[in-house]
């Protein structure tokens, strides 16, 4: 069964459509409020129900649809649509979580929450979030870099106005404004790797543009570059990846769809530039030094997995010294999508997979531990995990979510992503990249340390007094449903994870060209055994055992060396704590090591690119200070002698070329 055109079409528009036509009924005197959010969801699900539809009807392979010309004076432009098995991976993720988060977001935005002060009048959140989707599907499903380069920037312009809802506080507009820079630093460059594509193919339909350029061709060093410039900033990549944590400031319900769903364009993009248009370009550049160290891999999959590393580290390293709930998580995201791009880098059949399923993975971990976090904050009212403790009494179902959530971020056996992360060591191993399977094992050691110490702070530290004014109890219905689904789906992707690998991952990799026997190859039939019962068993018990002995002896300390209550109540559990009071008989444990042997502060300071962009920014500022001096009113003779140089030279250049 075909994937009916008109499926593709309406799942892009009809959320464009909704969301514009949702403030109109907004204004409606009787009920419009409550009408325009109810619409606005039931979009939502019914776009979910068309993408979903799509997966199901892949059978006969990808669907092309024609939307319209271009008529230039250099050839024609085709504007159309193109969906296959990679494009419905995140597009069905990215729709699953717009619904999810629309029904989060009626309680969660709303008199009761505790933190904001709200009503129940419908507002830009719904509206917009929605919207984010319908660009999220124009771009994946774009089959021109003209579609491509129109809906990317509509990704952009709707994270904007998400991250600046609460535009009366300076903090928010100013993170708004910071991701609007970092991610039109991505769309410029790849308007321009789009120019000089054209002007060299001829064509912008991105399905041909491997045969228009041969291999080795002069170009290649330059649209590379371009196209991965155009890919950090939408997958939070070092050293674009700052505006992340930031962005945090939105309301959850937001912060769930462009930090869960946002990163899928840019993982999207570089899997579909580098492993399905432009691979046989990558394969056949330079092979890197070292194979033993390096692996035996391309130079531009070296330079991608590169990337992915550090962002993995960097992204852990951060997250050991936040205190910020939502923040810590949004270090977690930029840690893990390096995880993710450090697979998808190497360009091998398993680890396209294995990054198509740690994405999946990742998007429902992150999108779960999001939504514990907002059901925090809206029951609590604080952010900063050191005011919070003790929630597993008051939020149960909450508090189990949660540990569900933690349990797959520290890649426990029989959890998503312990499966994600066994076709990584694979993927890594298979090339003999030994730097990576190095990085790939810090990586997940950092984010266990970073998972245990935000349960531990959130829901299992207790305290003499109550930190809380008013009852704390689990969020209504309408919050705690899209919890326990992502808890659901994490249990069942982490014992069966065939489920997603035979419906969405493998028939990706399949369309974009690597070999299904290969694949399946790997995944079922390894020496290792994939799911041998006996060692998840052990495994489990072990991990079990050692994350109760850390927790009842970090609770024995804490104890031994109480401090008076003043001076506790500002001092989290891993590393933003006093250090001096790990000096002590009992103090040199797991966290003493982070703190004074890995020196992770000193790490944060340096791996913090904000320092630079600050100066950067200063001097431009500057500079067009200077620039002022040419105004003709206040330097008459400066601004006409700077015309007839600046004229003299068009001309001699014009001369030239002739």
């Amino acid at each position: 069964m075909a994937i009916p055109s008109g499926s593709a079409v309406l799942a892009i528009f009809l959320p464009v459509v909704v969301a514009v036509l949702s403030h109109l009924i907004a204004k409606s005197p009787k009920g419009g409020s409550k009408l325009a959010k109810a619409i606005c969801i039931l979009a939502s699900y019914i776009t979910l129900f068309l993408v979903s539809s799509m997966i199901f009807a892949m059978q006969d392979g990808p669907v092309r649809v024609q939307l319209f010309t271009i008529s230039l004076p250099t050839g024609i432009v085709n504007v159309g649509l193109y969906v296959d098995s990679l494009a419905l991976v995140p597009a069905f993720l990215s729709s699953l979580f717009t619904a999810l988060a629309l029904t989060y977001n009626v309680y969660y935005l709303s008199p009761y929450n505790r933190a904001y002060n709200v009503g129940w009048e419908f507002n830009r959140s719904y509206s917009f979030i929605l919207l984010f989707n319908g660009a999220m599907l124009g771009t994946l499903f774009s089959n021109s870099l003209l579609g491509l380069i129109i809906f990317w920037e509509l990704v952009s312009v709707c994270s904007y106005v998400l991250i600046s809802f609460w535009n009366e506080e300076r903090f928010s507009l100013w993170a708004a404004t910071k991701c609007f820079i970092m991610t039109h630093v991505g769309s410029l460059a790849l308007l321009v790797a789009t120019i000089i594509i054209y002007f060299i193919t001829g064509t912008l339909e991105i399905s041909e543009l491997a045969q228009m350029i041969p291999l080795g061709a002069p170009a290649i060093p330059v649209i590379f570059p371009l196209l991965l410039i155009a890919a950090l900033p939408k997958t939070v990549l070092f050293p674009l990846h700052t505006w992340l944590p930031d962005g945090t400031v939105a309301p959850t319900s937001a912060t769930v769809v462009f930090h869960v769903c946002g990163f899928q364009t840019g993982i999207y993009m570089i899997i579909r530039f580098f492993s399905d248009v432009f691979h046989e370009h990558v394969i056949s550049s330079v092979q890197m030094p070292l194979p033993l160290v390096f692996g035996n891999i391309s130079v531009w999959s070296f330079v991608i997995s590169l990337i992915g590393a550090i962002t993995f580290i960097i992204g852990a390293v951060n997250g050991l010294v936040e205190n910020d709930f939502k923040r810590i998580i949004a270090y977690g995201t930029i840690s893990g999508l390096g995880c993710i791009i450090m697979a998808a880098g190497l360009t091998t059949p398993l680890s396209i997979v294995a990054s198509l399923f740690l994405m999946i993975s990742h998007a429902l971990c992150f999108g779960l531990l999001f939504l514990c976090a907002g059901a925090v904050i809206y029951t609590t009212g604080k952010h900063n995990i050191n005011e919070i403790g003790g929630l597993y009494q008051h939020m149960p179902i909450t508090a189990f979510c949660c540990l569900i959530g933690i349990f797959t971020w520290s890649t426990v056996p029989l959890l998503s992503e312990f499966a994600g992360k066994y076709l990584l060591f694979h993927a890594t191993i298979n090339v003999q990249a030994t730097l990576f399977t190095v990085v790939a094992f810090l990586g997940c050691v950092l984010n266990v340390a970073i998972a245990m110490r935000l349960m531990h702070s959130v829901f299992m530290k207790k305290s003499a007094e109550s930190p809380f004014k008013l009852p704390v109890e689990d969020p209504p219905v309408a919050m705690l449903a899209p919890m326990v689904l992502m808890t659901i789906f994490l249990i069942v992707f982490g014992v069966a994870p065939t489920i997603p690998l035979s419906s969405l991952v493998i028939p990706a990799a399949r369309d974009i060209g690597f070999p299904e026997t290969v694949v399946v190859q790997w995944l079922i039939e390894t020496p290792l055994g994939f799911w041998d019962p006996f060692v998840i068993v052990i495994s489990i018990v072990g991990l079990f055992a050692l994350f109760s002995s850390i927790i009842l002896y970090l609770g024995k300390i804490t104890v031994t060396y109480r401090k008076p209550p003043s001076e506790e109540a500002f001092k989290p559990f891993l590393c933003g704590e006093d250090i001096s009071l790990l000096d002590c008989p009992k103090g040199n444990h797991f966290y003493h090591v982070l703190t004074k042997v890995m020196k992770v502060d000193v790490a944060c300071e340096i791996s913090n690119v904000d320092v630079a962009y600050n100066k950067l920014s200063k001097k431009f500022f500057d500079f067009c200070g200077k620039l002022l001096r040419l105004d003709i009113q206040q330097n008459y003779f400066v601004a006409f002698t700077s015309f007839i140089a600046g004229t003299i030279v068009v001309l001699l250049i014009a001369f030239l070329g002739g």
